[in-house]
């Protein structure tokens, strides 16, 4: 079982970032990946990983392709994976527009960026870009793309080795598996495609503390359209209307949805929970830490661990 884990998403010390990337190396996870929210950069912490670790991979969940250019994207990657000996997986998303838009950024059409960005970074690390030359070998390494609706995974399956889809349901995840076969149709690609599943954890024995963690937690995703189009499309059409509205997320939000959508609660529940992403087709489940009550970094971590082992 391919279970993978990302570091905070707000982000750690540089010391617990290196704890958790050696915890996950003693516990077997097939890899760790870094969020990218400022001021921590995804590709700078997998290579801080990459220097703690031998076996598990490394890498990005995701990394905002309008803050590099592809070409420094390619010439970063390359370094982590020549140093790390071929264990970078690279995951790369649009990020937000409320996000990318406070910093001055115009996205403009984000599936066609997406489509020319990650047919660049290949194009310079495999030395076929008519732009410039890196003179520089190194393996490949897998490109996977954020994605959170059928269109997005079809663009996946052209141009990607994997997708990467957060807060959405079993049934959205089947479906979104079924676009991706659509878009390898038309693919020249060769590399067996990853369909991951990105699921927040709220893991303790307080199962009340632990569903009020995950409603609080996932209150600030609810604002955003791109999750609230995902909530949507995963069956929380009514909710997502209610905040549109006006409502506050953290009022609205529901035991059922965060429980359907997130690992909450004691982890014998949660490792069900994470059974029945992997049974609707999950290649490889990636669990995000969040703490209940005053849980520290390490304690999540471990958390995790026992749903995996449990």
């Amino acid at each position: 079982m391919k279970v993978s884990i990302t570091t905070p998403v707000w982000g750690c010390s540089a010391e617990n970032l290196i704890a958790i990337a050696k915890m996950a190396e003693d516990s077997g996870i097939y890899a760790i990946l870094s969020p990218e929210v400022p001021p921590y950069s995804g590709l700078s912490n997998a290579s801080l990983m990459a220097n703690h670790t031998s076996n598990t991979l490394v890498g990005t969940w995701i990394a905002n392709i309008y803050l590099r250019h592809p070409v420094l994207c390619a010439a970063e990657s390359m370094t982590i994976q020549e140093f790390s000996n071929d264990r970078l997986l690279l995951g790369l998303g649009v990020s937000h527009k409320p996000v990318n838009s406070r910093l001055g950024i115009e996205m403009g059409d984000p599936i066609d960026t997406m489509r020319n960005y990650v047919n660049s970074v290949r194009s310079y690390v495999d030395g076929t870009s008519e732009q410039i030359s890196l003179k520089r070998k190194v393996s490949q390494f897998p490109i996977y793309i954020a994605g959170l609706t059928e269109r997005t995974a079809e663009l996946a399956g052209e141009v990607a080795d994997g997708l990467m889809p957060y807060l959405a349901s079993t049934s959205h995840l089947k479906k979104l598996a079924d676009s991706v076969k659509k878009g390898r149709e038309s693919s020249n690609l060769t590399s067996n495609f990853c369909l991951t599943a990105g699921l927040p954890s709220f893991i303790s024995d307080d199962e009340d503390l632990a569903i009020e963690s995950a409603i609080k937690g996932l209150s600030g995703y609810a604002r955003l359209p791109y999750y609230q189009r995902v909530l949507d499309l995963s069956g929380y059409g009514e909710i997502v209307s209610k905040i549109k509205d006006g409502a506050n997320p953290a009022e609205v939000l529901t035991a059922e949805l965060v429980n359907d959508l997130a690992l909450v609660g004691p982890a014998k529940k949660c490792s069900e929970t994470l059974s029945r992403f992997i049974d609707a087709g999950a290649d490889m489940p990636i669990i995000t830490p969040n703490a209940v009550g005053k849980q520290s970094p390490l304690e999540v971590m471990q958390n995790i661990l026992d749903v995996i082992n449990s």
